[in-house]
Parts: C-alpha cells; structure tokens; sequence
C-alpha cells in the first residue's frame, strides 16, 4: 500500500515539471534537415533557371532556323531576278550593235533567250521610240504591239525612269497586256551621246516580261514555307519605300519582325516575314522532368548525409576549419618534395588523392615543360616565397591540360616548416588572352595584305586611319592620316568625297564611286613626277556601326583599276580596226557610213565610195610568203592613210581589198583629187623583206570602181555593190585605172 502511494503521489507531481520537461524534449528540425531543404530549393531554383535557359535557347534556335530560312529565299529570289536583268541587257546590246534590227533577227536572239527558262519568260519586246514595236513569242502578245509605253498608266512611270537614268529598271509586278501579272524588266539601248539625232539608234529599251508567279515558285516563295508568312513591298523596285504588292496572307508588314533587302540590278524589294508560332520547338522530354525530381531528391538525401557528417566531425575539424573556409582552391602542404596534404579542391581537380609522405614529382600532374620554372626536383625546401605565383600547365581528371597559377608561402604544420602550394585556374583567362592575340594578329595581317588603300574617315572628313598596300613602309610625312578631305584634295573632289561620307552615314548602307584622280597622299603616297598625271580608282565606302575613336566614321577601301581601264579602252578599240594593217573594218564602216550620209545630206552634199583591189599581189605572197605579203599591206595602208583628209575612212575588207569612205563632197569632182592621191601611194616601190633573203622593192598597182552617195545608192550595200561592178570594168580591161558606176564621170576624173 505505501508503494501504492508513492507511486501516485509521483504521479500527480510529474505535471509540475512537465514544462520544463517539454522544453528538454521537444522535437526540432536538425540542421542537417535545414541544409537538406534549402539545398533542394537551390537546386529546384537552378533547375527552373537552367530549364527556362534551355527553353529560351531552343526558342533562339528555332528563330535563327527561321531567319536562315527567309535570308536563303531572299538569296533564291535575287539569284532569280539577277539572272533576268543580265538577259535583258544582253538583249539591249544586240540591239544597240545592231540597229537595223529586223524582226527575223529579232526573233531568233529572243528565241535563245525565251527557251532558257519558257516556263519564266512571257515575253521579249523591244521598243522604237515609244511604241513597242517587237515582241517574241508573237502568239499570245499581239495586244502588246503598238502599245505607247509612255501614255500606259502603270508602265509610263519606269519607261521614263529607264531613259532618263540611262539605267536597267525592273518594274512592277503589273498586269501585262498580254494577260496576267508580270515582272517588267527593261534595259535601255544606250546610244553614243555624240551622235546627232539623227543618227541616235532607233530602239530605245529591251524589255523582259517574267511571270510573277514562276519567280515566286523558282524562289521558293509559293508555296510559302511552313515556317514564314511572306510579303514583298518595294513596288517599281522602289525597296523599303514602296508599296506592298505580294501578302497572299494579310500579315502586318509594320510589326514584321523579319524586313530583309532584296537586291537585284536595277532596283531593290523588301522580304517582310511573320515566323509561325510553333509550340513544339521548345518542348522538353519527358525524360528532362524526371531528371529533375531524382536530382532534387538526390541533391536533398546527399546534403542531409554531408550534413550529419560534419556534425558528427565537427569536433575533429575544428582545427582544420579556418584553414579549409579559406582555401577554395585546390591546395597542397608540402615539406620538400613529399605531400603532407591535400584539399578536397585538389582531388577534384586531379583525382588524386595523395597519400601523406608521396613526393609532388610522382603524382605527374604538372607538365614536363613547365617544371623548369619551378624549384629543382620540385624540392621546395630551399624555395623562396612565390606569393605573385608562375604560370604552368596541370593535368587534370578528364585528361586535359589547364593553365593554372602556382603559389607558394612558407607555413608552419604540425611543428616543422613547409609551403602551401595553392593551384588557382586561369585557363579560361589564358585561353581569352589567346584568342585575342590571335585576333589581333590576324587583324594586322589581313590589313597588312589588304590590296589597294583603305582610311578611316570621320564625318568631319578627317581621316583617322590608313591601310592597305600603298601604306607599307610609307614615311609619316608622306601619309593621310591626320588630315582632312579638304588638305589632301582639291576643293570639288574634296566635297564630292565628303557628300559620299555624308550619304554612307546617313543612309547606314553601303556606298560605291568610281573616279580618276592625281597621284597624292590620299592614294599611293607622295606624288612623283614618273607616275601618271591621273589615274582609275574603284572605292566601296561602308559606314562603321561602333563610333570609331568616338566619332561616326567609314572605311574608304579603294583599288586602282587604271590598267583595267586601258584594257578595256583598247579592246574597244580593237572592235572596229583591223587587226593586221590597224585600219578601220568592215564593223567600223558599217557605223560610220550613217553618220556621214546625214551629214552629207544636211549639207545637200555626196560621199564617195572607192573600192581599190590590188594588181597581181598574189604572186607577191606566193613568192616570198604570207609574212611578206602582210608586211606590204601594212605599208600600203600606212601609204594610203596618209593620203587622206582626217574626216575620210579608210577601211581593209580583207585580203588585198580596201575601201575609202570620203567624208561629204560639196562636188563629185572633188573625188579626182583624192584618186590622184591614193594612185601617188602606189608609184614609189615597196622595200619588202624576206627572211632568207635580201631585201627586194615591189611595185604594185591597183583597180579603182568610184560610187557616189545618194546617186549610185542610198545604202552602204548598193554603193559597195556599185562600186565593186566598177572595179571589175577595169579589171576586165587591163587593170592599173578607175572606173565609175554611173556613165558620167567626173571632169577630173578618168575612165
């Protein structure tokens, strides 16, 4: 019973002291579960970062997918029209070259053309004046003929553009006389400024007519892709400026993210372009989001076990703690050569976990090269202190090799004296430093072997830069840079230059000029007296985006294209002369013969026509050979020439035949003279010489037949014709005379 007692009695005490009971005994959360949670949390946060990340760069790529795609059509479509422009204007000089164009000829140049893309080309035309006169194919199109281009309501405007800029034009897309929409591209015939009117070439503009649905199907525009809305704004080739002629989708061309120039020859559209919202480009796998919760869930469990770890080690680190917090890179004690310790940064760096008394040599994780910087037999018993640290290659767990910065500082461990080695990574800052280096060097090199001479031209029009070949090992006296448009330039080309700056500027756009100018410090240095009085130069002017040294400027990259110029001033040259006497041939006579018929008809005047063939030369080239009989042509010509008024044409048909073309005769007798002068050229010998003999002199002789403009013939082919019957009379008759087309001769002259 007392037993009983006590017990309750101790029953009823306990409540007493259940307060302070409770506060011994009440649950808590343990830090190694606060380090669980908050390390799941940063973990969830990392991933929702890293699969918002992700998301954003599918997102990105799917949107540089779609700009590759539309800057790819845009590409297809300007290879389509450049392909047109350079037809049309091909189409422009045959009939430039050939302005009494028929329509048979016509049709056979148009007909290589049309069968290169049938399906592409609605029409060829080519316009007399106003009024398109030729059109190929004729089935189909005969509404086009006769059309006045300059009253047409929608054609007027670009007929007038291409005669004015004397420029290829591509108009439209409009609807075409013949029925349905189409490209107009049209190239202007361009005729010599210095040709009166009356001789100007009849055709004015070579036109071709493009199917505007072919042109998008060829490039890719129709049917859209899956990808894009599409429009085309630029009406005329008028670009960003113009009107919107293609939108089969009704997209808002003013909030188009997408607006890419397309560039043809002879004007300029403007690609606008919607990407289609495709969900599925940024769609995670399944796979990801599990990944994510075993990550949570394993970053969680393993933070709890590394948490009650150090809790229950904490005792035993607490020596080692400050020391640990602050070394977070991979760091070794070391006394000589052996290792005494390493941190866990060290292990993961290397994945080595070195056993107390290992000397540094063994572990092989700096390379070989690199040791000769350090102390001798990495011993640092003797080393001095490195705070500053030397820079050396490790290897590292996953094979590579990373830059690191070495340090050491003496320490005491446990009693004896020893270095903490600390390896601090900075491969990346090297590997940036590298690239940079290379950068650089790459930049210098590629100025270096710029062709031609590039500056940089602030908007002040200083120039601040200079580049390129003509720069190399130029004194600094004798260079641009520091000087303006203004010093370097005369004042017209000085602000011709300077509106060329201004309008790159201002434009954002690429700028070309083409020019002559005097050797000078702004192109090949100093000028000396043994270079050309003036010369060709090519300049492309780009705007730099960044400010340059603080102020807008552009490149102003040049190439002397003077010899380039001469070539082709001589091969223009060689289209109208004779090859082997450098007389006029049967092309140049066939330009001129229009341009004197007016002028002799202005004048109420004749021209005289005289077709000389050469007695008995062929056995002068049977006898000595071809070389020789060229070399008393050439004399011959030479001879002839000379005899003639600087207006008069003196033309080599081929062979031993020549013509002489008179410049306008007020009289038919003044062509009495001028055959006395070219029968003068044949009296005095010709002194030939044959290679495997000594020189020889020939005499020669020749028949004249004499036409005379308009009597004998109003065209080139009658007056030949007339002309050449008349030669044959003489040489009927004997040769060595002249012999007129008409029966009355004139009084001066001889039959």
């Amino acid at each position: 019973m007392p037993q009983s007692t006590d017990t309750t009695e101790g029953s009823e005490a306990r409540p007493a002291a259940q307060p302070a009971d409770a506060r011994t005994t009440e649950p808590h959360i343990s830090g190694p579960v606060v380090a669980a949670l908050i390390a799941g949390l940063l973990f969830a946060l990392l991933f929702v970062a890293i699969d918002q990340g992700w998301k954003q760069q599918m997102a990105d790529r799917h949107q540089q997918a779609v700009v590759s795609e539309a800057s790819s059509l845009r590409t297809q479509l300007e290879s389509v029209l450049n392909g047109t422009v350079h037809a049309t204007i091909g189409l422009a000089a045959y009939a430039y070259v050939h302005p009494d164009l028929t329509e048979d000829d016509f049709d056979r140049a148009a007909d290589r053309l049309y069968r290169s893309q049938p399906e592409l080309i609605r029409s060829l035309t080519l316009a007399r004046g106003e009024i398109l006169a030729l059109v190929y194919p004729r089935d189909g199109n005969e509404d086009a003929i006769g059309l006045n281009l300059a009253e047409h309501p929608e054609q007027g405007a670009s007929y007038q553009q291409v005669l004015e800029s004397r420029q290829t034009v591509v108009a439209g897309p409009w609807t075409l006389a013949q029925g349905g929409r189409g490209l107009l591209v049209r190239a202007p015939v361009l005729t010599d400024p210095e040709d009166p009117p009356a001789l100007a070439n009849p055709w004015t503009l070579s036109s071709i007519a493009l199917d505007f649905e072919t042109i998008l199907g060829k490039a890719g525009l129709a049917p859209r892709p899956p990808s894009l809305q599409l429009a085309l704004r630029g009406l005329d080739g008028t670009g960003a400026d113009g009107e919107v002629f293609y939108n089969p989708e009704q997209i808002d061309v003013a909030s188009a993210p997408l607006a890419l120039d397309v560039t043809f020859a002879g004007g300029q559209w403007q690609m606008l372009a919607h990407p289609v919202p495709n969900p599925s480009a940024t769609e995670r796998p399944a796979a990801w989001w599990v990944m994510g919760v075993v990550g949570l869930l394993a970053v969680s469990g393993y933070t709890f076990r590394v948490g009650e770890g150090i809790r229950q080690r904490r005792e035993a680190l607490t020596r080692y703690q400050a020391l640990v917090n602050r070394l977070a890179d991979a760091t070794l004690v070391v006394a000589g050569r052996r290792v005494l310790w390493a941190n866990p940064a060290f292990t993961r760096m290397t994945g080595l976990s070195p056993d107390p008394g290992q000397t540094l040599s063994a572990l092989g994780v700096i390379q070989a090269d690199d040791r000769r910087r350090l102390p001798p037999a990495l011993d640092f018993s003797m080393a001095l202190e490195e705070p500053r640290g030397r820079e050396i290659r490790v290897h590292t767990a996953d094979g590579d090799q990373r830059f690191h910065l070495l340090r050491w500082v003496p320490i005491d461990w446990e009693g004896q004296r020893a270095f903490l080695l600390s390896f601090v990574d900075v491969h990346d800052n090297r590997m940036l430093f590298n690239a940079l280096s290379e950068a650089r060097d790459l930049q210098d090199a590629l100025f270096e072997a710029m062709p031609g001479d590039a500056l940089v031209i602030d908007d002040t029009g200083l120039v601040r830069a200079v580049f390129g070949e003509a720069r190399r090992g130029q004194a600094p006296q004798h260079t641009a840079a520091g000087h303006t448009l203004a010093e370097l330039l005369p004042d017209e080309v000085a602000q011709r230059f300077s509106g060329v700056v201004r309008r790159a500027l201002r434009e954002g756009e690429l700028q070309e000029i083409q020019y002559r100018l005097q050797a000078s410090v702004f192109h090949g240095g100093e000028t000396s007296p043994s270079m050309e009085a003036t010369r060709w130069y090519e300049a492309r002017v780009r705007p730099i985006d960044a400010p340059f040294e603080g102020s807008s400027a552009v490149v102003w990259h040049a190439l002397d294209v003077t010899e380039r110029k001469q070539l082709e001033e001589r091969m223009q040259a060689l289209a109208w002369e004779d090859p082997l006497t450098r007389t006029a041939n049967r092309a140049a006579l066939d330009r001129a013969f229009p341009r004197l018929a007016a002028r002799a008809d202005r004048k109420e005047g004749q021209l005289a026509l005289l077709f000389i063939d050469l007695d008995r030369f062929k056995p002068v080239n049977d006898q000595y050979g071809h070389a020789v009989g060229d070399e008393l042509l050439r004399q011959l010509a030479q001879r002839l020439a000379a005899s003639l008024r600087p207006d008069d044409l003196l033309v080599r048909l081929g062979g031993d035949e020549f013509i002489v073309l008179s410049a306008p005769l007020n009289r038919r007798e003044e062509a009495g003279g001028l055959i006395e002068r070219l029968q003068a050229a044949f009296r005095q010998p010709f002194e030939l010489h044959p290679g495997h003999m000594e020189p020889v002199e020939e005499t020669l002789s020749c028949s004249i037949g004499v036409a005379f403009y308009p009597r004998d013939g109003q065209r080139l082919a009658d007056l030949m014709m007339a002309a050449d019957h008349a030669m044959y009379r003489v040489k009927a008759a004997g040769r060595n005379d002249v012999a007129y087309a008409s029966e009355a001769a004139p009084e001066s002259g001889t039959e």
